[in-house]
């Protein structure tokens, strides 16, 4: 009974070992592949016997005058071709994904009304390579995910309670009043929060975000108006939508009176309510050049979008005018 030289034995070969065969049994000579490899033609010998003794066969036939492929060398050529290109596309791989710039992002309505479209807008133009992934989530799923790694970077509406998470303000805008077409509301040049008494405010769902409501609630109390709250799902669209249909009014930025939503009307307040921020959310101190480059983007993009920007970090702050902030931040800070 024939038995297979290779049966037991470990095949444990080196990719030089490869490139040496591949080369040898293109040129057919020793000398010639070892200065194709820079190489010395003892260690060229060396390798591939090296690799015969490691496969239990014979790969070439040497004389004098020839070098030859055996009927075994002929078999394993494709094979050697196959791990070679194989290792090749993996080195490439891997070092792509360690230069190439990708990141995971969340925005909040307000973020995928405004910024998200100039973002993508700016990246697809001046960073083709960049890999953006915009995962939708609502503020209870985006505390979860940012703690968990699920995504590098919030793009959003004030900070959250989130421990270690590092909060940049981008910009700030001045608040306005999202009212139905067919509401006596929008027929006023502006309107005053005194309407919030009637009035109900739209608002996103408990168990979207926590926040929406008591913020409102935090926010009006000054001026002795205890909001009725309308709730809905945590989207500009469908609590634009709500407003729309005269359910109550939404609370924007200025920078969404531009939208042009049907049916919708912006109009602002006659007192000076605070400003609303936005703002990139990390986790402490990490920074990669994805991370670098998609900041510079969205402060670019916000610079256009909203009309006040937030100073630089390097510059001195001015006094801040009053700014939303979430109460339960207050307990956190």
């Amino acid at each position: 009974m024939a038995v297979c030289p290779t049966r037991g034995l470990s095949v444990d070969f080196r990719i030089r070992q490869i490139q040496c065969f591949l080369t040898l049994s293109e040129l057919l000579n020793y000398n010639k592949t070892a200065r194709a490899l820079y190489m010395t033609q003892p260690t060229i010998t060396f390798q591939i016997k090296s690799l015969e003794e490691s496969l239990g066969v014979r790969l070439f036939d040497r004389d004098r005058q020839s070098v030859r492929l055996t009927k075994e060398g002929r078999a394993f050529h494709h094979y050697a071709r196959t791990i070679l290109d194989t290792t090749r596309a993996a080195q490439a791989c891997l070092s792509n994904l360690h230069s190439r710039l990708n990141l995971r992002v969340s925005c909040g309505p307000v973020g995928q009304f405004i910024l998200l479209p100039s973002i993508l807008r700016a990246l697809s133009a001046k960073h083709p390579d960049f890999e953006l992934e915009v995962m939708e989530m609502t503020t209870e799923q985006m505390m979860t995910g940012l703690r968990d790694g699920t995504v590098d970077a919030l793009l959003m509406v004030a900070p959250l309670p989130i421990p270690q998470m590092k909060y940049e303000m981008i910009c700030e805008d001045t608040l306005v009043a999202m009212v139905s077409n067919h509401s006596p509301l929008a027929g006023q040049r502006s309107i005053s929060v005194q309407a919030l008494r009637t009035t109900p405010v739209i608002a996103s769902r408990l168990r979207d975000c926590r926040f929406h409501q008591p913020f409102l609630r935090e926010m009006l109390a000054p001026y002795g108006v205890t909001p009725r709250i309308v709730e809905s799902p945590q989207s500009c669209t469908v609590q634009f939508a709500y407003a729309a249909a005269g359910e109550g009014l939404a609370l924007a930025p200025r920078a969404m009176a531009a939208s042009n939503f049907p049916e919708l009307t912006a109009r602002p307040f006659q007192e000076a309510l605070p400003k609303l921020q936005m703002g990139l959310a990390t986790m402490g101190e990490v920074d990669t050049p994805a991370l670098a480059l998609f900041r510079k983007v969205v402060r670019e993009c916000a610079a256009n979008a909203f009309p006040v920007t937030a100073p630089s970090p390097q510059r001195p702050r001015p006094v801040p005018s009053p700014v939303v902030v979430f109460p339960a931040q207050l307990e956190a800070s």
